[in-house]
This record gives C-alpha cells, sequence and structure tokens, in this order.
C-alpha cells in the first residue's frame, strides 16, 4: 500500500532539494561582487603591517563602533576590530593582547541615507577600500557596504553606498579636454 502519490513525493523531493540549495547559496552576509573583488583573508594586522600593499583596495572586516565624528560632508566611524570567521560573523579576539584587538576607522561618504539604527548595532560586517592610515597607525577604510545587527532584529540593517551611473558626470570623446 502506498502511501502518498508517486506526483506528491516527486514534489517533496524537489521542494526540499530546491530549499537546501537556497539555504547553500543564499547565507553568506557578504554580497557575492564583494566576495569576488575583496582580498581574501585580511586580518588588521596586514592592514597595519603593509599598508601599501592594500591601497585601493577592497577589504571585508568585522567590528564594533565606539566613537563617531562628523568631519566636513562624511562621518567618521572608529572601529574596533572584531575578526571574521569562516562565515563572516564578527568575533572576538582571542585575547585583550592579540593583534587583532585594535582599531580602525571607516568613512561613511553619504551618511544622510546611512541607517540611524546603527547606535544600536551590537557588531557590524564592513567591506570598504583602504585608503590609508590615520595617525597612530590605524587604517582607514571608505565604506562600500555594512552589514549591522542590533541588540535587537528591529535595529539591523544593511546599506550600500551606491552610485548610479546615470548621474556621474562625463565628457564626450570629441569635446577637448584642455
Amino acid at each position: 500500500m502506498q502511501w502518498f502519490s508517486e506526483a506528491w513525493q516527486v514534489w517533496c523531493g524537489r521542494t526540499i532539494l530546491l530549499l537546501a540549495l537556497c539555504v547553500a547559496i543564499g547565507c553568506s552576509p557578504v554580497p557575492r561582487k564583494y566576495l569576488r573583488e575583496a582580498v581574501p583573508n585580511v586580518t588588521l594586522s596586514n592592514l597595519t603591517a603593509t599598508p601599501q600593499a592594500f591601497r585601493d583596495r577592497l577589504v571585508i572586516m568585522g567590528g564594533v563602533i565606539m566613537e563617531e565624528q562628523e568631519r566636513g560632508e562624511a562621518l567618521w566611524l572608529h572601529v574596533e576590530n572584531r575578526p571574521l570567521d569562516q562565515d563572516y560573523r564578527p568575533q572576538l579576539p582571542p585575547s585583550p593582547e592579540d593583534p587583532e584587538g585594535g582599531w580602525y576607522w571607516v568613512v561613511v561618504g553619504d551618511h544622510q541615507s546611512f541607517p540611524n539604527a546603527h547606535h544600536h548595532w551590537g557588531d557590524m560586517l564592513v567591506v570598504g577600500r583602504m585608503t590609508g592610515l590615520a595617525s597612530g597607525k590605524e587604517p582607514i577604510l571608505r565604506m562600500v557596504y555594512v552589514r549591522g545587527r542590533g541588540m535587537q532584529a528591529a535595529h539591523d540593517a544593511v546599506w550600500e553606498d551606491v552610485v548610479d551611473a546615470n548621474y556621474i558626470p562625463s565628457l564626450p570623446p570629441s569635446i577637448d579636454r584642455r
């Protein structure tokens, strides 16, 4: 005696396969376009030891916002580093003396659209471009993407610094640029 029809069994099998595929592909907290471009396995120690090797390159870091400053049109976030695990989840450094327990700066260009919930984030994942070192040998990242986890789910937020190519001024090649 057969409990379920063959069509029902096939439908259930396909549904389970589809759900498993979605979970396997869609669980990364970092969009794939940034994973492809970013330098893999970068640590705070790498950035401070050889900053020129990472200049203008995309890196992925974890951290906690400890201070913020408005400087001109930009918002500067002073971030305490939280090393990322293999799933890109911020973790506490092994010990307070660990070199990965340092600090870095994150510059938010268009902070008018930056989520106000960032004041409630317990940690965040940052994708940014290394621009140099601040005084005290702290790396400076220009924020491209951030995923913040709040103390409550209502404070979770994602932000991306999107530039619409239609609004970037350019000159046709026929115009003399001198």
